[in-house]
């Protein structure tokens, strides 16, 4: 296996894409810097070949070249990318819904059914390999005695006035693989075999069956749904679901051309990312240095962030506004806006507006503690943005806003971390 690297929004000029099938929307042209650049998160696999885009400033220019040059295996990166992906798609959806996706949302973008994968999976995990029960019959046999069977066959002898049965049939329960058992088994040893670089997690133990379920596709999902009309306990039910979901949507081999795991839109994911790391690390607004303080010590951080919406128009428009990371602490508010921004050199006029419109509606001793937190490789923060004394007014304190750069992998790491 060959890796190539890249990253959102980094020069894809001396990074090897030959191999890969990228399609339109995966690379955007730059006028202004005259480059042409990724514009996606995720993965493009060809037989051979991994191509693994990282988020913007996941590493710096020259590790990204020095990976790209000796087309180094950096298997914990790929991993941390993946379970992110993994991670998101199961917080805002347990099942895939649609062919292209592996999500529930259409900025998810998978020839993969990992979503189905991974329910079955936790199906293995809590019960193991389905397996269906028969109850099996023989005259002396071990087990407990079946009465009706062995009054209808055995032999009555009459002893001491006493009613002896002769044989003793015996039940026992016996387990039997079928046809779910070896969906199962394919599916998930399969997956595991197909992307190791991905997915660390154990097979079944199992031999996988020698029956082509992916050839047989058409007749593997009639099985399925035959299985599932006669079905009626709701954990089995739901295992069937998701193997109907997951060959549903298999579209070809990760044995050959491309499969693509993308997403166009790691915004929502770095928002996501942010308010854990907030809600787990935040300690403090350092008006000193204009930055915000982290203690990696905490188990969770004394401050409560959420997204929160305000109805701030009477017009019949009813405009509103929504912060992505708000708290509020004896006099004192926070507004933190997550930015997957690669760099800032304009003024953020909708976090300044917010300032602006939350500071009228509330009392003079109230602080608000403003923020852009982007993602960077280190930690550090500017001063956005600062009021000028000309422009206060009858106001002692005017808005500023800070730039909080959060080291991204670090990030990640926390992100998936229980």
């Amino acid at each position: 296996m060959k890796f190539h690297y890249g990253q959102d929004y980094y020069n894809v000029d001396g990074i090897d894409v030959s191999p890969f099938g990228l399609e339109k929307g995966d690379t955007k042209y730059l006028k202004s810097a005259n480059k042409e650049v990724f514009d996606f998160v995720g993965f493009v696999l060809d037989e051979g070949n991994l191509l693994s885009v990282f988020p913007k400033h996941f590493y710096s220019d020259l590790e990204l070249k020095d990976l790209n040059r000796d087309k180094k295996t950096n298997l914990e990166d790929i991993k941390l990318l993946f379970d992110v992906f993994v991670k998101y798609t199961k917080e805002v959806s347990t099942t895939a819904k649609a062919t292209k996706y592996i999500g529930a949302k259409p900025e998810f973008v998978s020839d993969y059914p990992f979503a189905s994968f991974f329910e079955v999976y936790k199906y293995f995990r809590q019960y193991g390999i389905y397996r269906e029960n028969n109850i099996e019959v023989k005259p002396n046999a071990n087990g407990s005695v079946a009465w009706k069977k062995t009054i209808q066959k055995a032999q009555v002898i009459v002893s001491n006035g006493n009613l002896i049965f002769s044989p003793l049939y015996r039940k026992k329960k016996r387990q039997q693989n079928v046809f779910l058992s070896e969906c199962m088994v394919f599916v998930i040893d399969h997956t595991i075999n197909s992307f190791p670089y991905f997915i660390h997690l154990p097979k079944t133990g199992y031999k996988i069956s020698s029956f082509d379920f992916i050839k047989h596709r058409e007749y593997t999902l009639q099985q399925l749904r035959q299985i599932n009309s006669k079905t009626f306990k709701d954990t089995q039910k739901k295992l069937i679901a998701h193997l109907i979901n997951f060959f549903e949507q298999y579209k070809k081999s990760p044995k050959g051309g491309n499969i693509h795991i993308k997403i166009n839109y790691f915004d929502k994911i770095w928002e996501q990312m942010v308010s854990k790391y907030l809600n787990k690390y935040f300690k403090c607004v350092d008006e000193v240095s204009d930055s915000i303080t982290f203690d990696k010590s905490l188990v969770a951080s004394p401050l409560r962030f959420e997204a929160k919406e305000f109805s701030i128009d009477d017009s019949p428009h009813r405009f509103k506004i929504r912060l992505d990371h708000y708290a509020k602490q004896d006099d004192s508010i926070y507004i933190f806006d997550s930015k997957y921004y690669y760099n800032v050199s304009d003024l953020n006029y909708k976090q300044f507006s917010y300032n602006e419109i939350l500071r009228g509606g509330i009392s003079k001793s109230t602080k608000i503690y403003s923020a852009l937190i982007l993602p960077n490789n280190s930690i550090c923060s500017n001063l956005h943005f600062s009021l000028s004394p000309a422009y206060l007014g009858g106001r002692k304190i005017g808005t500023k806003i800070i730039e909080q750069y959060l080291n991204v992998k670090e990030v990640m790491q926390t992100y998936i971390s229980n």
